[in-house]
C-alpha cells in the first residue's frame, strides 16, 4: 500500500493541464525516485490529451459530478479499480490528479478518502485569482458552444453566490463556487481528513516557476531537466467575440454537435496560430469592485485556514487598477473574423480539390 497519498484537486484554469503533461512525461524519472505518477493503460481514449485521474474517480463517485451519468459512472468502474490497484501496489507516494475533484461534496470527499485506505493524504491546490480564472471560464463556456456576454455569465456568478455558502455547498448544480471559494474547499478537505492541504498560488509565467512551486507542495525531487511543454493558451477578446456569434449561428442553423464541435475546433486552432491576436479577456469595468469583494473575503478566510501557501498570496488578490480599460477594437475583432473564415474556406478548398480529383479519376475508369 501506498505510504502517502498526493491528491492535485486542480483547481480549473489555474495550469492543472500543463503540469499533468510534466508528470505524465515524467514519471519514469519520478518513480525512480519513489513517486508513482498511474498513466493507466487505456489513458487516451476519447478526447483525453493527457494522463489523469478524473475518469477513474468517475467510477468511484459517479454522479457526484453533474456531468456524469449513471451509465458513464458503471462504465468506469473498471479503470477505477485498475486506478486503486496502483494505489494498493506502490510502496512509496503515489500523485494522484484531477482537477474535478475541487467540485465534489463533502459526503463525496469523505467517500474518496474511505477508499484509499490511507493514513496520509495530502491535497494540493492550484489557484489563480478571480480576475484570471472567470475570464478563462468564460472562455471555456464560450468554446462549449455558448455564446453569452461575459456580463451576463458574471451576472449568473452573482446569482449563485447569492444562495449562501449552506445551498452551495449541498446543491450539486452549484459547483464552481464550491470549488473557486478557496478557503472553504481548503476546510472541506481538512476537516474530511487530509493530513495537509497546501495552495500552490499560479504566478502565470513563467510557467516552471508553477512547477517549482507545486513541485514543492507535493513533495516532488527535481527534475534535472524540465520537459519542453508549453501552457495552454487562451482566446484573446476579440477572438471570443468571435467564436461567441458563430455559436449563435450555429444554434440558429440547428447543426449536429459533432459538426458544430468540429467548426469551433478549426477555428480555435486557428486561432492559437495568429502572431497578432489583440487583448486578452479582463473584467468588464461594472464588475471590477464586486470580484475585489469576492477576492479579499475568501483570502482573509483562507489565512484563517490551516492551509499552508506555496508562493505569494498577492498572486491570488484581484487587482482592478491593474486591468485594461479598453475592450478590443472593430479592427481586431474583425481580423479574428476574418482569421475564422479562412480557416474554414481553407478546408472547404481543400476538401473540393479532392472531389473533383475523385470525380476525375471515376471519369477514367472503365
Amino acid at each position: 500500500m501506498a505510504s502517502k497519498i498526493v491528491l492535485h484537486i486542480g483547481l480549473q484554469k489555474s495550469g492543472t493541464t500543463f503540469l499533468q503533461h510534466v508528470l505524465q512525461e515524467s514519471c519514469e524519472v519520478l518513480a525512480e525516485a519513489g513517486v508513482r505518477y498511474p498513466v493507466l493503460p487505456d489513458w487516451d481514449r476519447g478526447k483525453r490529451t493527457v494522463a489523469n485521474h478524473e475518469w477513474p474517480s468517475y467510477g468511484l463517485l459517479g454522479t457526484e459530478y453533474p456531468w456524469v451519468s449513471q451509465r458513464r459512472a458503471a462504465a468506469e468502474k473498471d479503470s477505477w479499480q485498475a486506478l486503486l490497484d496502483e494505489v494498493k501496489s506502490w510502496p512509496g507516494t503515489v500523485l494522484l490528479s484531477a482537477e474535478a475533484l475541487s467540485v465534489v461534496r463533502t459526503a463525496a470527499v469523505q467517500r474518496l478518502l474511505d477508499a484509499l485506505r490511507s493514513d496520509d493524504v495530502e491535497v494540493v491546490i492550484t489557484a489563480r485569482s478571480l480576475g484570471r480564472s472567470l475570464p478563462s471560464l468564460w472562455q471555456q463556456h464560450i468554446r462549449n458552444g455558448r455564446s453569452t456576454s461575459f456580463a451576463s455569465y458574471l451576472g449568473t456568478l452573482a446569482d449563485q453566490r447569492a444562495k449562501g455558502w449552506e445551498q452551495i455547498e449541498n446543491d450539486t448544480d452549484l459547483h464552481l463556487w464550491r470549488a473557486f471559494c478557496l478557503n472553504r474547499l481548503a476546510r472541506r478537505w481538512s476537516e474530511a481528513g487530509a493530513t495537509r492541504v497546501s495552495v500552490v498560488t499560479t504566478p502565470g509565467r513563467p510557467p516552471e516557476l508553477l512547477w517549482r512551486r507545486f513541485a514543492q507542495a507535493a513533495g516532488l525531487p527535481d527534475l534535472a531537466v524540465l520537459p519542453g511543454r508549453q501552457a495552454h493558451t487562451g482566446l484573446t477578446a476579440a477572438e471570443t467575440l468571435v467564436l461567441s456569434s458563430m455559436n449563435a449561428s450555429i444554434r440558429e442553423g440547428s447543426w449536429t454537435g459533432q459538426n458544430a464541435d468540429w467548426v469551433r475546433q478549426v477555428v480555435t486552432d486557428r486561432f492559437q496560430t495568429r502572431e497578432t491576436r489583440g487583448r486578452k479577456v479582463v473584467i468588464p469595468l461594472e464588475w471590477r469592485d464586486r470580484l475585489a469583494e469576492w477576492s479579499d473575503e475568501d483570502l482573509t478566510a483562507l489565512q484563517d485556514t490551516s492551509a499552508h501557501v506555496i508562493g505569494d498570496i498577492d498572486d491570488l488578490r484581484y487587482a482592478p487598477d491593474l486591468e485594461q480599460d479598453s475592450p478590443p477594437t472593430t479592427e481586431e475583432v474583425g481580423a479574428a473574423g476574418a482569421e475564422a473564415t479562412l480557416a474554414l474556406a481553407e478546408l472547404a478548398l481543400q476538401e473540393s480539390f479532392v472531389q473533383r480529383n475523385t470525380r476525375r479519376v471515376r471519369r477514367l475508369l472503365p
